[in-house]
């Protein structure tokens, strides 16, 4: 292992910054930890860190993901977002996490938060749209008023608190993954 000791260095570096990132949005926690472990058993084929201990790191990287989306879309709806906001969360945190992962260099974790914040408004915005169009609505036309935004604003809200759940879900997902890795460099 003495000439695998700089990239082994490297990866538990690499790794700790992906535990940093499981808690703080532009970083890739999860994922991040599994890429290094990738890497590494990769560039030391794969002698000490074998399938197993990639696949299960890689079901945390998964889970990691599930319980973002999950977390915060469930804010959202239990402070207060209709099911068109839930659905305009759900798709935005998945544009939002494509888009700062891939365009904008922001990081997959904050493109959720920032799209599925974003997919809430604009999922009550077309809610009430919908209502007024229907004459569901007021007699006025379709106007946001202020009590859509403090309803809107609340399950923005629920997002951050979701957000705040999922990062705690991440932490310990995090941890767990980095104690498997050098788990399996001693056994």
């Amino acid at each position: 292992m003495v000439e695998n000791e700089p990239i082994l260095w490297i990866t538990l570096l690499v790794m700790l910054v992906g535990l940093a990132g499981s808690v703080l949005p532009g970083l890739p926690g999860v994922p991040l930890i599994f890429a290094s472990a990738l890497v590494y058993a990769y560039v030391t084929d794969f002698e000490v860190v074998g399938a197993s201990v990639l696949v299960l790191l890689g079901l945390f990287a998964l889970l990691a993901f599930v319980a973002d989306l999950l977390a915060t879309t469930y804010g959202a709806r239990r402070f207060g977002a209709s099911n068109w906001g839930t659905a305009g969360g759900a798709i935005g945190g998945l544009i939002g996490t494509l888009a700062g992962a891939l365009f904008f260099g922001i990081g997959a974790l904050f493109g959720l938060l920032a799209g599925t914040i974003g997919g809430v408004f604009v999922g009550e915005y077309l809610r009430r749209q919908r209502q007024t169009s229907t004459g569901e609505g007021t007699r006025e036309g379709p106007r946001f008023g202020r009590a859509d935004w403090r309803r809107v604003s609340r399950a923005a809200g629920g997002v951050l608190v979701g957000y705040l759940f999922s990062a705690a879900v991440q932490a310990i997902l995090g941890l767990v993954g980095v104690i498997v890795f050098v788990a399996a460099l001693f056994y």
